[in-house]
């Protein structure tokens, strides 16, 4: 019954745009649904992979320059706000997209029903509200780059680059009609892991706006598992880290992690809903 309503739902895509002050906020437009996953393909190779743990990680959309590391350290006590109408197919979509971002990344993610209780809010609203929440939510009243947005996620990380807080804001109805109900649960619950950039030059990926993905892909899964590597710190700058992943990465191409990537990501349980 789930996969049946899934299906009739939604048939995603992503565009998701980056903004920072001192919070991150991330943005989804549109992409076309496909897949496109096969051995020996350029994403494969450790300099591509290397340089696209750089683009993804310490770059951002509209600003200038380089970031340091941005990471969760703690548990995530997450809770989902429905204030339109319940949604068990909402609700199935978070649990399973979060849990298969903590079987990546080793991060626990704890549902609970208080929200002040929470430090990643996710709330499922609909498009007239959707500005207001977003306001509330992102605890700013500029949320001026969200008017053209089919939904965003934003971040909060205090001095030394740890992420202390995130919120996701849904519009349902506004996501529906443009096919990007799955896309706007995956990218944006992906992208405040700490993954806030977007860039066309990394493929296949739900952080590329051109790429034919909905779904997290085997590059997306190498790159949080970086991210969330022990020896990774946050506040780290590229030169430090990018001598910490190198020899991870060889490691990962000699024992066929890189190889079986794009099929080791599609344990997750939105994989065989959507019929990959």
């Amino acid at each position: 019954m789930f996969a049946t309503m899934l299906n009739k739902a939604i048939n995603a895509g992503s565009d998701a745009v980056y903004r920072r002050w001192w919070q991150s906020l991330i943005l989804l437009g549109c992409v076309w649904v496909g897949s496109a996953h096969a051995n020996g393909q350029a994403w494969q190779a450790p300099e591509y992979i290397l340089d696209a743990f750089y683009r993804i990680a310490f770059k951002s959309e509209y600003i200038e320059g380089e970031h340091g590391i941005r990471k969760w350290q703690s548990p995530i006590r997450y809770h989902v706000a429905h204030p339109i109408n319940e949604s068990e197919l909402h609700d199935n979509l978070v649990s399973y997209h979060l849990t298969h971002l903590r079987n990546i990344t080793g991060v626990d993610f704890i549902s609970t029903d208080i929200p002040q209780r929470a430090n990643l809010s996710i709330v499922f609203t609909n498009h007239a509200r959707f500005l207001d929440d977003a306001r509330t939510q992102f605890a700013t009243s500029d949320v001026t780059p969200l008017k053209n947005a089919v939904c965003a996620a934003n971040f909060k990380v205090d001095e030394q680059g740890v992420i202390r807080y995130a919120a996701v804001v849904i519009p349902v109805d506004l996501a529906r009609s443009k096919g990007k109900l799955v896309a706007c649960v995956v990218e944006e619950l992906t992208q405040v892991m700490g993954l806030p950039n977007d860039d066309d030059r990394v493929f296949p990926s739900i952080f590329n706006d051109q790429t034919p993905e909905q779904l997290l892909t085997g590059l997306d899964s190498l790159l949080l598992q970086l991210l969330y590597l022990d020896t990774v710190k946050p506040g780290q700058d590229w030169q430090t880290t990018r001598e910490i992943i190198r020899p991870v990465i060889a490691e990962w191409a000699q024992d066929g992690t890189i190889d079986n990537a794009h099929r080791t990501v599609k344990s997750g349980e939105l994989y065989p809903l959507l019929g990959w």
